[in-house]
């Protein structure tokens, strides 16, 4: 799937694609999305990204 210019690789659904820069906002909706993808790159990515304690939005 490619990732439309004005879309973000975190908005593009792609559990292939690893989202770049994350916000808090953005990686919880990430595990809202992929909660059933255990081995996807963009739950990889939010999991890392919540664990790191980078909570500040």
């Amino acid at each position: 799937m490619l990732v439309r210019s004005t879309e973000t690789a975190a908005d593009s659904g792609d559990c292939a694609v690893e989202p770049r820069s994350l916000t808090y906002r953005q990686a919880r909706s990430i595990l809202r999305a992929h909660d059933q993808h255990f081995a996807c790159r963009q739950y990889l990515a939010a999991v890392a990204y919540l664990s790191a304690d980078n909570d500040v939005d």
